[in-house]
């Protein structure tokens, strides 16, 4: 009876002990389970907006990283060793996005050089690039140039070296490749973009040899953000010999070419009129006056044309200021006795086929705008964005009264940097204001590239800007909006009280945690 009670109750045990190891096994087969994916497409939103970098905080693998297989291309040491490279082959490019059941997303991504693909975390949307990824601006405008006059002999332009914006003389310059060819080391050849820079995209031709004697003119300007380097958009000043030539190259590999001033003979039944700065000596603009009429002498042509040429008015006849918008803002009132009498001299003694010189003196200039005509458009939505993106009205900046800052740089009122913009702003009455110069005026108060920030990181929320120069808090979270200069249109003349001017952005933002609260704005960026 013991016995088979023992028995029994040995089989019990023994049977538990099966069933609890069974239990176990059975539990631990399950416990390793994998992501599933639900979504997996194409983004076809434009390629360009789609160039990221990556940071080192997640790996690459073949597939999803959660899924079952995934296989790792490139280890997150890996990577980051890449987040700082100085070559733009390191750049990659997202061309599929793909989201599982967990909620995290993947982008497909390779690199230009096309050495690493596959598969890196996203984050928790699908409409930013988080995680292992960021956006990333391949290229950058370029630091402002010191001022230098725009009559810079070309043959005392540098192109070595330059890594900040143009001067206006070398704008103005024309150049040669120097060393035509087939290199591929954006040297030899123009590019559709500067080199990589964009993905799959190359060389504007592979031999630029034929047009080795060819001359070109700058037509934009831009930085590799990773190299540093000044890269230009050139164009063929030769239209006879195709414009396949025409794109990117490095500014040094230019040479700039020395000017010869071309001048075509006056016509024997023509009088040339040389308007000349007499406050500067030098030449406004020449225009002819050709014998239609048969008059007898050159006297009696310029009379009949405009008999006040020379000082008999105030201001320039419209014959002349239609011809030319380089007279706007010229008159004869201004000068001198010795200018005037001068003048009567060169009209009285004209000749057929001769020159004459007639001084005109800068009209008086004036405040271009009224202040509540002028408007810069810094509005860019809510706190989301990705990439720089245009401003529309209205300006917030100023309902804010927001301070800004310029590149390294301590803030200012915003307010007090634009009502220095419009003071400063005045062209000759009457005329017409460029882009140009307003552009021109906005760089002289530091409101072509500047910075402000936001206290609100809400991103369902309106931005607040910072309105004053305090320091911040430590661990403050904040949004830095980089504002740079896009476009500008005016309306009107200056100095007529109607006349309106217009500044929009491009604006990019990007959030930041402050680790110094004393930083710099710009160095938050």
């Amino acid at each position: 009876m013991k016995k088979s009670l023992k028995k029994t109750l040995f089989a019990g045990v023994a049977a538990l002990s099966f069933v609890a190891v069974a239990g176990v096994s059975s539990t631990n087969a399950s416990a390793k389970s994998y992501a599933k994916v639900t979504s997996n497409k194409a983004l076809t939103n434009d390629a360009t907006t789609r160039n990221v970098a990556v940071n080192g905080t997640s790996a690459l693998y073949t597939k999803a990283g959660t899924l079952k297989g995934a296989k790792t291309v490139a280890t997150k040491t890996t990577l980051a060793g890449l987040k700082n490279s100085k070559q733009g082959q390191k750049n990659f490019r997202a061309y599929r996005v793909a989201t599982t059941n967990r909620g995290s997303v993947y982008y497909k991504v390779v690199s230009f050089d096309k050495t690493y693909r596959g598969w890196i975390y996203g984050g928790k949307s699908v409409t930013a690039f988080a995680g292992g990824i960021a956006s990333f601006n391949t290229t950058t405008a370029p630091a402002a140039a010191a001022k230098t006059s725009s009559s810079a002999s070309s043959a005392s332009i540098n192109t070595q070296g330059q890594t900040t914006a143009l001067t206006d003389a070398q704008k103005n310059a024309t150049y040669k490749i120097t060393k035509a060819g087939t290199a591929n080391d954006g040297t030899a050849t123009t590019y559709t973009y500067p080199a990589w820079t964009e993905y799959k995209k190359g060389r504007t031709v592979t031999d630029a040899t034929p047009y080795a004697n060819d001359t070109f003119k700058v037509t934009d300007q831009t930085t590799r953000t990773r190299e540093g380097d000044l890269w230009v958009k050139i164009a063929d000043t030769n239209a006879t010999n195709g414009q396949k030539i025409n794109g990117w190259i490095k500014y040094s590999a230019l040479t700039a070419q020395a000017t010869t001033p071309t001048t075509t003979p006056v016509a024997d039944n023509a009088v040339r009129v040389n308007f000349v700065d007499a406050s500067t000596g030098k030449s406004v603009v020449k225009l002819d006056v050709t014998n239609k009429n048969n008059y007898a002498t050159a006297l009696s042509m310029l009379n009949a044309t405009d008999n006040t040429l020379g000082g008999h008015a105030a201001s320039l006849s419209n014959y002349w200021t239609s011809q030319s918008s380089a007279l706007n803002g010229y008159a004869y009132n201004g000068l001198t006795d010795a200018q005037l009498s001068d003048n009567a001299a060169a009209v009285a003694n004209a000749a057929f086929g001769k020159e004459v010189n007639i001084y005109v003196s800068p009209a008086t200039n004036v405040q271009a705008f009224e202040s509540n005509n002028v408007l810069l458009q810094t509005y860019n939505g809510g706190l989301a964005n990705s990439g720089a993106n245009e401003t529309t009205r209205p300006d917030v900046l100023k309902a804010d009264n927001a301070y800004i800052a310029d590149a390294g740089q301590a803030a200012k009122p915003y307010k007090d940097a634009v009502n220095a913009f419009v003071a400063g702003l005045r062209a000759p009455k009457g005329t017409t204001v460029t882009s140009d110069q307003v552009e021109a005026g906005l760089k002289a108060q530091g409101l072509d590239d500047f910075y402000a920030v936001s206290t609100t990181t809400d991103s369902t929320k309106a931005a607040t800007f910072k309105s004053d120069n305090n320091p911040f808090t430590d661990a403050q979270k904040v949004q830095v909006w980089h504002y740079v200069f896009d476009s500008a249109a005016t309306t009107g003349k200056a100095g007529d009280g109607s006349g309106t001017a217009t500044v929009t952005y491009k604006v990019t933002k990007h959030d930041a945690t402050v680790s110094n609260v004393s930083s710099l704005w710009s160095d938050l960026f």
